[in-house]
């Protein structure tokens, strides 16, 4: 058997990033899909029109629900690419890169070259990261500029240089304008549980900390303006916000410093409350860090370990990055899985400290090199199953890579030993089922996506307008011929035998037809993509789980 002293040379790095850089590439033109996404996409073509930058609308009502990077970024790249799928999500992966880099930095400047590199190729080849990066929200560039911050931060502790601190604070203030004051929350609970641990007072006591707030609130102020002029400085204000919240009065300030974050943690945002249970990111961590799960479960644990019983010896901005905001986001009454990526990359950065320092004689290493044997297994299943019973097809393009695939871990557990074995094999397993993801099961699925196939039928027939009052409605923004506008679908006579169409789903169907002379009705069936079922997934039981869409021209 062959062995190997390196576990990651450069040049495997090399050629498995290049192999998952193309499940991101795919990404990049797939469907924008999910509520959420679909009214980033719209609210971003639309404040690219209106050249609204600091005061924020959508559909002509008050927006108050994220801060404004995500939107920016992509309101400008629509303006460079036209507005389809590539120009909204190149923003976030672009950040992705940044991230997958400054994991790799950090873990250098923690530890060494090889542990950074192994954590940025685990951050990379992760499963939250493949799938924010397909269904793209603003967590997708909060990531890259969290770890890019620490990175920075950490490396003027080490150095005092004048440069990195700007570009550390520079970061956290455009980690506060993607997701809010977690994106300085993250930062500061690292340093500063290192510093109390280690008793670096000299630290914390640094006035240059002060000058960082300062750059920080500069990059935030255009944001702070734009919420003040737009909430705070109209008190009276009745409004009605694209969100779905109702108010009068309300600070866009204390919104985005409050409410929208630590209020949910406490409870006393009552918009926010899905009463989710303290375990819930136990089993979000367990499918989010796929594949590399259990390495960074060992990984945290034995650096709790290590950290208590040799204080001195060990670092402490991991942890603190870790622990503290976990056990925070836990109790919080609202959550979501991707709330908990923002300190992942630190994360990965402790699954590759672990694995450089596991031997390979230990039963640990035994322990995990059988929990990644059923995990090859069970990539190895899912993917046939998908190609067999899900959404059935005989195509060679998606046939071949899985023999190859079978092939190749074959040929790797027979002729490799050691962590060398443990690591390839997985991102072979992995990276089989990352293809059958991205080239045939999320096409598949956002086959049925209604909204978007009715965007691409106006389009088709050239419509005048769409009308509608339904969220969803919202692909017609990107896709459409011509955006949607927000009306009530029975108060438009005035608009009909104009070549306009209506937009309503099955509940609205019948008065609408009752109401116009209709011309031309077409259906179609949807199954949201961020809420998949056996049923669904199943071909003999799908039918039964559709919802109607219906364009009609009036």
């Amino acid at each position: 058997m062959k062995t190997t002293q390196h576990l990651l040379s450069n040049r495997l790095f090399w050629i498995i990033f290049a192999c998952f850089s193309v499940f991101y590439f795919r990404g990049l033109f797939s469907v924008i899909y999910g509520t959420d996404a679909t009214i980033y996409a719209s609210l971003s073509a639309e404040m690219m029109e209106t050249k609204s930058w600091l005061q924020i609308f959508h559909k002509g009502n008050d927006y108050l629900d994220k801060p404004p990077l995500h939107f920016w970024l992509s309101a400008g790249s629509f303006s460079l690419f036209g507005i389809n799928s590539f120009a909204y999500k190149l923003p976030s992966f672009l950040f992705t890169l940044l991230g997958t880099y400054s994991t790799f930095k950090l873990g250098k400047l923690l530890y060494n070259s090889q542990i950074g590199k192994i954590a940025s190729l685990l951050f990379y080849t992760s499963f939250a990261v493949i799938l924010i990066n397909q269904d793209v929200r603003t967590d997708t560039i909060l990531v890259g500029i969290v770890v890019f911050s620490l990175w920075q931060l950490i490396t003027y502790v080490q150095t005092a240089n004048w440069l990195n601190l700007i570009f550390g604070f520079v970061g956290i203030g455009f980690a506060m304008l993607a997701k809010g004051p977690i994106g300085l929350m993250v930062p500061v609970l690292s340093l500063g549980i290192h510093f109390l641990v280690k008793k670096e007072w000299n630290h914390i006591l640094k006035w240059q900390w002060l000058v960082g707030i300062v750059i920080s609130l500069i990059v935030i102020s255009p944001m702070l303006w734009g919420l003040y002029t737009q909430f705070d400085l109209q008190p009276n204000k009745e409004f009605n916000l694209a969100s779905g919240m109702e108010g009068k009065g309300t600070s866009g300030i204390k919104f985005y410093f409050w409410d929208q974050s630590f209020g949910r943690i406490t409870g006393s945002n009552k918009e926010w409350k899905n009463d989710s249970s303290i375990f819930f990111f136990v089993h979000t961590f367990l499918w989010s860090f796929l594949p590399w799960s259990f390495l960074g479960i060992l990984g945290l644990f034995k650096k709790i370990k290590e950290s208590v019983l040799h204080r001195t010896k060990h670092e402490f901005f991991t942890l603190g990055a870790i622990v503290i905001p976990y056990l925070a986001l836990s109790k919080s009454q609202f959550q979501l899985p991707h709330y908990i990526y923002v300190f992942f990359p630190m994360w990965f950065i402790l699954a590759g400290w672990y694995v450089y320092k596991l031997k390979e004689t230990s039963v640990w290493y035994q322990l995990l090199r059988w929990i990644q044997v059923v995990l090859n297994l069970g990539f190895i299943l899912v993917s046939l199953v998908v190609v067999t019973l899900f959404f059935p097809t005989k195509s060679l393009f998606l046939w071949l890579p899985i023999l190859i695939g079978l092939a190749g871990m074959v040929y790797l557990y027979k002729n490799y030993k050691g962590k060398m074995q443990l690591a390839t094999t997985t991102f072979l397993g992995f990276g089989m089922v990352m293809f059958i993801f991205s080239f045939h099961f999320l096409p598949q699925v956002l086959s049925f996506d209604g909204p978007y196939q009715a965007a691409v039928k106006s389009k088709e027939l050239e419509a005048n307008q769409i009308f509608s009052n339904n969220v969803q409605s919202l692909s017609f923004d990107i896709y459409g011929n011509v955006k949607v506008t927000y009306k009530d679908v029975f108060q438009l006579q005035e608009y009909t035998n104009k070549g306009n169409y209506i937009f309503v789903n099955e509940t609205q169907l019948t008065d609408v037809l009752n109401t116009y002379d209709e011309k031309s009705v077409y259906e179609f069936n949807h199954h949201a993509a961020t809420n998949l079922k056996l049923s669904f997934l199943l071909e003999s039981t799908r039918e039964k789980t559709f919802e109607k869409f219906y364009l009609i021209e009036i």
